[in-house]
């Protein structure tokens, strides 16, 4: 069975380091789900439309093996005021599954206050929202045990394959960059 990547989507998400993370993975024969945590419809920072496969509502985090949280200002704030994803992002913690934000996404993860002490990097935008104790770095893509994240738009190639490493393997991460030309 595939490892399954659970990808919530709220209105104002970044769609290229949306999209990139779910067709990436998809590419590597991991099972995505994008859960819209307010309709299945959401309009992303740019105006692109994207139509999730299923509402937040009719899932269960639980039984997913791996958290992708895209970033972008709008869709960042929505998740980081949503108590049902920061639960979420807490029982991955806590369980020691992968979780992985790009962007503005570690946001997200240092609401639900899983970031403390860890290393991390984010978007220069919100590096100072990131706030101690989390040690900031300035590289393309941070591991930290199981927190993946990564800086942005021209990030999110690197950052999927990285989720992608951790999870599936170098071979189909391998195989994926090649066909992509990477």
């Amino acid at each position: 069975m595939a490892p399954r990547v659970l990808v919530p989507l709220a209105p104002g998400v970044e769609e290229m380091e949306a999209v990139i993370a779910i067709d990436t993975l998809r590419r590597g024969g991991l099972e995505v789900v994008s859960a819209g945590v307010s309709a299945r419809e959401i309009t992303a920072s740019r105006g692109v439309r994207l139509v999730c496969d299923a509402l937040w509502t009719d899932i269960d985090p639980s039984s997913f093996d791996v958290l992708v949280i895209p970033g972008g200002a709008g869709g960042t704030e929505a998740l980081a005021a949503d108590t049902r994803v920061l639960d979420a992002v807490r029982r991955f913690a806590e369980s020691g599954r992968i979780i992985a934000a790009i962007c503005a996404g570690p946001l997200v993860l240092q609401a639900a206050g899983v970031l403390d002490g860890k290393r991390a990097t984010c978007h220069p935008a919100v590096r100072e929202k990131l706030s101690q104790p989390v040690r900031v770095e300035s590289d393309r893509v941070v591991i930290d045990g199981n927190i993946i994240t990564s800086q942005g738009p021209g990030t999110a190639m690197d950052f999927a394959l990285s989720v992608m490493r951790r999870v599936a393997g170098d071979k189909p991460a391998q195989d994926v960059a090649a066909g992509l030309l990477i």
